[in-house]
């Protein structure tokens, strides 16, 4: 009997605790959400703007999907508007989420009433996924997608908002809000 008191004991100190929502993220899906703030409350719609700081340009999406950190897949999808600071011009499309890269679980707790989905999934957190972006005047641009969501409370420390690699450009948060539910 004191074997087991003694194992159980090793098993609380050795190994670190995680949140509930971190435990959670690891083997069920994670919905993202690019999200607007309506009356103190989260819907879906909204639009995030990324900029990069070399030119200028500025990108702004819409979107939401889902992935599966286990399974290393992810799906999902949005609009996007390339604005060139140059030229004035601008260049609109969609883009697709083509892989999962990467997703670092943040917990915490929306500080928002959530019209997404449970308040109690909410989570903070970082998720790369690889993207292909179709240009309305034809052709696509493959692309790394970063979705960044800050929440109090939470185990992660990045600002809100989206970071867009494409080509030559690495644009980073310039506005806009992000949500991850980490479904049961």
């Amino acid at each position: 009997m004191r074997c087991i008191v003694c194992l159980a004991a090793v098993c609380l100190f050795a190994f670190p605790t995680v949140s509930n929502a971190q435990q959670r993220a690891l083997g069920h899906t994670v919905r993202w959400d690019l999200v607007q703030i309506v009356q103190s409350t989260a819907l879906a719609g909204g639009a995030d703007v990324a900029r990069d700081a070399p030119t200028g340009d500025t990108f702004t999406l819409t979107g939401s999907g889902d992935a599966e950190p286990a399974e290393k897949t992810a799906n999902g999808g949005g609009t996007i508007v390339h604005h060139f600071a140059a030229t004035g011009v601008e260049s609109h499309g969609v883009y697709v989420v083509t892989g999962f890269i990467s997703w670092e679980p943040g917990g915490g707790q929306a500080p928002f009433t959530d019209g997404i989905g449970d308040a109690d999934e909410a989570s903070a957190g970082v998720l790369t996924l690889a993207i292909r972006i179709f240009r309305e005047a034809g052709g696509f641009s493959d692309a790394t997608l970063v979705v960044n969501c800050r929440l109090p409370g939470a185990t992660v420390d990045v600002k809100e908002g989206i970071e867009l690699s494409v080509a030559a450009f690495h644009a980073t948060q310039n506005g806009g809000v992000t949500l991850f539910h980490v479904q049961k």
